[in-house]
């Protein structure tokens, strides 16, 4: 793929090339204000769908506690632009939590979060819309994907001790408002066991929902594809390979936190955080696939820094072909933002860490987004020491 071509190269020339050699990184941007004590800001949303881009404008979702409780914000700047603009509210219940955005083809972007345990949507195109109400019962962890002008949404739903996952189609109108056209149920049956993280990936083929489900009784990633824009989907099937190193009475590796992105036509990528290395903490997986499947399991890092754990993957990719897959660890001594992809032998490039997502300080829980140009957009929490107050921090990228 072109975008990580120039990085194979570079490896064979130069094992020794740092990541600032490889990528033509911008200074950060500050998103937020300084740190302040008592302040925490959180990328903490299904999917981790927390940035997006329409129209040369660059679009950041989070939540923070600010005001005192926690609600979601947006902030947003023009491409070239060096500040973003004042922050603005999004929420207006009494706690808000783990929001999603998404670019709609129309320039606008749709976000969506979970305010007083009901998910609500709304767009942004110049300013917010009224807010939808999505959820029927209590509802949280939503994810957004989209397609052309079409947009959709996946959340999970509690009935007492019955548990729902569902997908909703939206669409951003001329006026500015934000339309809810459909929902419906993604398993036919409600579930007697939890359903956690929730989140889906949209191309042409169809719709892929990915979700952590518990009915075998450890927790493990189903995925089901829906060839009509959700209005059915297919028999869920397991995405993480079943792996156990202990005996036959194990229920296989912990894994959580699943991510997933198009790219290309109709090819998909997912990532996740796995324990299957055994005593070394949760590594990063991923499978790619096209259709309606994936193909097999495959360890996104490399060997430097392989006993270590590893958190927070997010994913992103492009109609042109490339994808990455970001994640943080602390194999340097302090917790710093690594990416990864495919190199031109479809096996996963080097790690390498962007020089604005590194160094002194604690980086943690990325989020990226690849425009179609394959600008690469970044943002992350960062803050002094391991507990302290956070900020937010943006960087733009281009391959040499």
């Amino acid at each position: 793929m072109r975008i990580f071509l120039n990085i194979l190269i570079f490896c064979i020339i130069s094992p020794s090339l740092l990541a600032t050699d490889l990528w033509q990184f911008e200074n950060r941007v500050a998103i937020t204000d300084t740190a302040k004590k008592g302040v925490f800001h959180h990328l903490e949303g299904a999917g981790r769908k927390h940035i997006a881009v329409a129209g040369g404008t660059v679009a950041v979702v989070w939540e923070d506690d600010s005001s005192g409780d926690p609600q979601i914000y947006l902030a947003t700047k023009k491409a070239g632009d060096t500040r973003f603009a004042a922050e603005i509210r999004v929420s207006n219940g009494l706690e808000a939590y783990e929001p999603a955005i998404i670019a709609a083809e129309n320039t606008s972007f749709i976000i969506a979060w979970e305010q007083d345990g009901v998910v609500f949507a709304r767009s942004m195109n110049q300013q917010l819309s009224k807010e939808v109400r999505l959820s029927s019962d209590t509802a949280s962890q939503v994810s957004l994907a989209a397609l052309d002008n079409r947009v959709f949404a996946v959340w999970r739903e509690q009935q007492g001790n019955s548990w729902s996952l569902w997908l909703a189609r939206l669409s951003p109108e001329t006026s500015g408002e934000l339309t809810l056209r459909s929902k419906n149920r993604v398993e036919t049956k409600q579930l007697d066991t939890p359903v956690l993280y929730p989140t889906l990936a949209a191309n042409d083929t169809g719709l892929m929902v990915a979700w952590e489900d518990r009915q075998s009784g450890h927790t493990r990633l189903k995925y089901s594809f829906s060839d009509n824009e959700g209005r059915t989907f297919a028999e869920p099937q397991y995405l993480n390979e079943f792996f156990s190193n202990r005996n036959e009475y194990d229920k296989g590796s912990g894994v959580t936190r699943v991510s997933m992105a198009t790219f290309a036509e109709d090819e998909i990528v997912a990532t996740w955080m796995d324990k299957r290395r055994g005593g070394a903490g949760y590594g990063i997986f991923a499978a790619t696939g096209s259709g309606n499947s994936f193909g097999p399991n495959e360890k996104v890092h490399g060997e430097d820094g392989d006993k270590l754990p590893h958190y927070n993957p997010a994913t992103t990719g492009n109609r042109a072909g490339d994808f990455v897959v970001t994640w943080d660890d602390y194999r340097l001594g302090n917790s710093d933002i690594w990416l990864s992809s495919y190199n031109e032998n479809s096996e996963w490039s080097r790690d390498y860490s962007p020089g604005p997502a590194s160094g002194k300080g604690e980086q943690t829980h990325a989020s990226v987004t690849l425009d179609e140009s394959s600008g690469l957009h970044l943002v992350w929490v960062e803050r002094d020491e391991i507990d302290g107050p956070t900020r937010l921090w943006y960087s733009y990228a281009q391959s040499r």
